[in-house]
């Protein structure tokens, strides 16, 4: 018998984690950071002997997924993290951007020592590990390199959906189906909730601009590093270039973006066919005129220097750390200031409170006075919504015996478990912290 333990994500957000035992071997499905604040203490140490983990299976680079790797390898793991080679790119970029962040994690070189243990592997490639387990990565459309992992042990086959994308997310393609399976564990971070089109984000993104720009308004969107800013930027590229707008200042004030979008410009292999064929037509995609970057910090704070109207882009993109604190430390009590939320905001972070438009804000160890005009494109979202997640898990072409919901607020949780047991009559469960399932 093998057994799957649930060890993160169960009524969060963040945090995935899943430690799955077969035939002697320990391996770990992700090994994620909580970022919402009533759950970091779970940061601090693991249910496991880190040592005792002989491998780890990487969905994808983002924080939340892959963050606690550093103290994995801190504390004496000594396996192979098996994941896709535009992860193992992005994850340099953002475990040295964590420890950078937060020193005390331990030695600089703690992200070049995770790096070693990284193996690189192909979407649809079966890969063998030794106790007769086998798996294989499909794209799961969600951002460059992430993927939906397809395991077989103890003659059963697991499928962990990861964060699964949306169709029509720009640049990357659409998330490969999955078909068949015992076990399900499926995210649930939008059930309930459902996302405008793709295309209404660029209308929304263009009406804010162009009021910004009648207005001379300064315009701050906090954005993740990974995915969104390239988005925004594919966006801007067309707003631009179409003539949709009148060129403005558009500054990407974070050098953690800076190089994600490198690692998104080197990977075209990756691409969706609208973005292939903008590249066959010569379009530079991440590029237009008046765009600038910020790599130093002396380059960000000269944008004080700048008279509005002007973008900003930078992280963190829930306002946890990152130079868009700065910025709004300065600009969030003034009604001058426009700022534009284009991704999740969890619970317990400055984002989501900005977004709630309480009244005062705390920004690292400072209050501020809200006051600012805050704007939400839902449409600019990584992550399936509600009716999307129904859409995926129809794919499968017999009824898994059990689906198990994580990386969802419990009343999101809540939603998506009903409507699958309505829709589909599948068992369906909502893990509790530390649940083990044997199969």
């Amino acid at each position: 018998m093998g057994s799957l333990t649930f060890i993160g994500a169960c009524g969060t957000v963040t945090g995935s984690a899943y430690l799955l035992e077969s035939k002697g071997k320990k391996i770990l499905i992700d090994c994620g950071l909580y970022q919402e604040e009533d759950f970091l203490a779970y940061n601090r140490s693991f249910p496991f002997e880190p040592k005792e983990i002989d491998y780890v299976i990487l969905t994808h680079a983002h924080l939340d997924h892959s963050g606690r790797l550093l103290e994995l390898v801190r504390d004496g793991f000594r396996g192979e993290i098996l994941t896709t080679q535009p992860t193992i790119e992005l994850l340099d970029i953002v475990l040295n951007d964590r420890l950078h962040l937060e020193p005390q994690i331990g030695p600089r070189n703690l992200p070049d020592k995770v790096r070693e243990l990284c193996w690189a592997f192909e979407y649809g490639e079966m890969v063998d590990i030794p106790g007769d387990i086998h798996f294989r990565f499909q794209d799961a459309g969600h951002i460059l390199g992430a993927a939906n992992v397809e395991l077989w042990c103890e003659g059963k086959k697991i499928v962990f959906s990861g964060d699964i994308g949306r169709p029509g997310t720009p640049i990357i393609r659409d998330p490969t189906p999955v078909k068949t399976a015992d076990y399900v564990i499926m995210e649930s971070t939008y059930g309930g909730r459902k996302h405008p089109p793709f295309s209404l984000a660029k209308r929304q993104l263009k009406a804010i601009v162009t009021s910004a720009q009648k207005e001379r308004v300064r315009v701050f969107i906090p954005s993740f590093a990974i995915g969104r800013t390239q988005e925004l930027l594919y966006f801007f590229n067309e707003l631009v270039e179409d003539g949709e707008i009148k060129p403005l200042p558009v500054i990407v004030d974070s050098p953690m973006a800076l190089k994600v979008t490198k690692v998104y410009a080197r990977h075209t292999e990756l691409y969706d066919e609208e973005a292939l064929k903008r590249l066959e037509r010569g379009d530079k995609i991440f590029s237009f005129p008046l765009l600038f970057s910020a790599a130093s910090r002396k380059a960000s704070q000269r944008i004080e220097e700048l008279s509005p109207p002007y973008v900003v882009i930078a992280g963190s993109g829930m306002v946890t750390g990152g130079r868009i604190i700065e910025h709004l430390k300065r600009h969030l009590p003034s009604r001058k200031t426009f700022v534009v939320f284009v991704g999740y905001q969890a619970k317990g972070t400055p984002g989501r409170a900005i977004l709630e438009r309480l009244p005062r804000v705390k920004l690292n160890h400072s209050t501020v006075e809200n006051r600012a005009r805050i704007f939400r494109i839902e449409a600019f979202s990584a992550h399936a919504d509600h009716n999307e997640l129904l859409i995926w898990l129809g794919h499968f072409q017999e009824k898994p015996k059990r689906v198990f919901l994580t990386h969802g607020e419990p009343r999101a949780r809540s939603k998506l478990l009903k409507a699958i047991r309505e829709k589909y009559g599948l068992k369906v469960e909502a893990p509790g912290l530390n649940r083990k399932f044997v199969f």
